[in-house]
């Protein structure tokens, strides 16, 4: 009896193992790799923490808590795509959700260092330790690293305009190239589960679709929060494999 019992709990640690960090796409943060109570970083912090907090915030708009990065965001080896939109340069003034991805994926600023926890502030060497404290930031995770120093080049454009309707739209201050396809573009991706945002002039980035103002984040194509449209390990709102849910062809007729 006592061998059974000593089996069932041996099975039932080896499966609770398997689960960490593996949360199906769609079913919520916890366990993924946005969930930094658990795993190589487990640190004694709320799952909301690292983003997010209810006082005391680094800015009013998203409650941010990370420290923002201080740097300006280009192309590369190119300014314009094949279609004549111009890529713009996101700035340290940029409000789409792109720039606050970037406060953890350009690797410039470390995972914990955070504007407030436990009635602190965790700023600079004050910064929440992780686990495994010799890779706080993303520079020792090379696959996850996106936009070292400020450089964007072979990434997907983000933070560009989307030719919303089929139509030219400006947003972050570039307007659709006048050798854009417009047939080739899904006519409203938000049907098809992407996140769209708008850029009135003069005003900052709000979520939704609006006709001529409206263009792309990182958050278009990924919810960090692994909700309910995501399809993927990648928190892709579409699946990196397979035909019907196929990623880019929620947005690109082809």
């Amino acid at each position: 009896m006592r061998t059974k019992v000593l089996l069932f709990l041996v099975l039932m640690l080896l499966l609770t193992a398997g689960v960490a960090w593996a949360a199906a796409p769609g079913a919520g943060m916890l366990t993924t790799n946005h969930d930094f109570t658990q795993g190589e970083f487990a640190a004694d912090v709320g799952l909301c923490t690292f983003c997010h907090t209810p006082h005391k915030a680094a800015t009013q708009r998203l409650l941010w808590n990370h420290e923002l990065p201080n740097q300006v965001y280009t192309w590369g080896d190119t300014t314009h795509t094949m279609g004549g939109t111009q890529l713009p340069t996101i700035d340290t003034s940029w409000t789409g959700p792109t720039r606050y991805c970037l406060s953890c994926h350009d690797g410039s600023v470390a995972f914990g260092s955070v504007y407030w926890f436990d009635k602190a502030q965790h700023l600079g060497a004050a910064k929440i330790p992780v686990a495994n404290a010799a890779e706080d930031n993303m520079t020792f995770h090379p696959n996850k690293l996106i936009g070292l120093g400020g450089n964007l080049a072979g990434n997907h454009p983000v933070a560009v305009p989307y030719p919303y309707q089929q139509a030219k739209n400006t947003y972050n201050g570039a307007t659709t190239g006048n050798e854009v396809v417009l047939g080739e573009f899904v006519s409203d991706p938000g049907a098809n589960k992407i996140r769209l945002f708008n850029n009135p002039a003069g005003s900052q980035v709000v979520a939704g679709a609006a006709a001529g103002t409206t263009g792309i984040e990182c958050s278009s194509c990924h919810d960090p929060h692994n909700g309910s449209t995501v399809e993927d390990k990648y928190f892709l709102r579409g699946k990196l494999k397979g035909s019907a849910g196929y990623i880019c062809l929620k947005c690109h007729t082809k």
